[in-house]
């Protein structure tokens, strides 16, 4: 494996320290909405997804995709027909540089996940997001999210998070009012990461 390059889950990830990240990270499009590396969280969801798969063709959303990493595991790993969504389009390079890495093609889209409309959501089977529950702000505007997906037909959503009180919040909420269920959850590969995944099925 090349210098700066880590495998994870059949996936090629650039480091931090790799020279096309370094690059991307000194152009004036460095991410802002802290979009600045893979977050753990998601490696809970590819966990999942390895004992839970998908079928073939399954179509995914990515909400907070930030480097897209998770979005291009269920594209390589599950053939899956993959929306990667984030409200910050300084992501993207990031992204499109590990997609041309890992030589698999996903569909992009600048958004803030409020700002989706319900014929996005209803082309969706599955919904996915890691660490995208972080400011107080961000509680009702994922719950919103989640109540219109699951009205418009969307069959799962998996939400993992290290555990802050932001997205236990959210957890309380969606436990009330949909089929959810909080589950602690632990990886690892690539480290030994905790945290927890929220499970919403229609």
């Amino acid at each position: 494996m090349a210098k700066h390059i880590k495998k994870v889950r059949g996936l090629k990830i650039l480091t931090r320290k790799h020279p096309s990240i370094q690059s991307l990270m000194n152009e004036k499009h460095a991410p802002r909405i802290h979009g600045d590396k893979v977050w753990a969280s998601s490696y809970f969801i590819m966990d999942f997804l390895d004992d839970n798969p998908p079928p073939e063709k399954t179509s995914i959303l990515e909400l907070g995709c930030g480097w897209g990493i998770l979005s291009l595991y269920c594209a390589q790993t599950f053939k899956a027909n993959v929306l990667a969504s984030d409200a910050d389009r300084n992501v993207f390079p990031f992204l499109k540089l590990h997609a041309a890495e890992n030589d698999v093609k996903i569909r992009t889209r600048i958004s803030r996940y409020e700002k989706l409309s319900d014929t996005v959501l209803s082309k969706q089977d599955i919904i996915v997001g890691g660490d995208i529950c972080f400011w107080d702000e961000q509680v009702d505007a994922l719950y919103d999210t989640i109540k219109r997906a699951l009205k418009n037909g969307v069959k799962t959503i998996i939400i993992a998070d290290p555990g802050r009180p932001t997205f236990h919040d959210l957890a309380q909420r969606c436990k009330a009012d949909f089929r959810a269920f909080l589950i602690p959850y632990g990886v690892s590969d690539p480290a030994n990461y905790d945290g927890y995944l929220l499970l919403i099925s229609n």
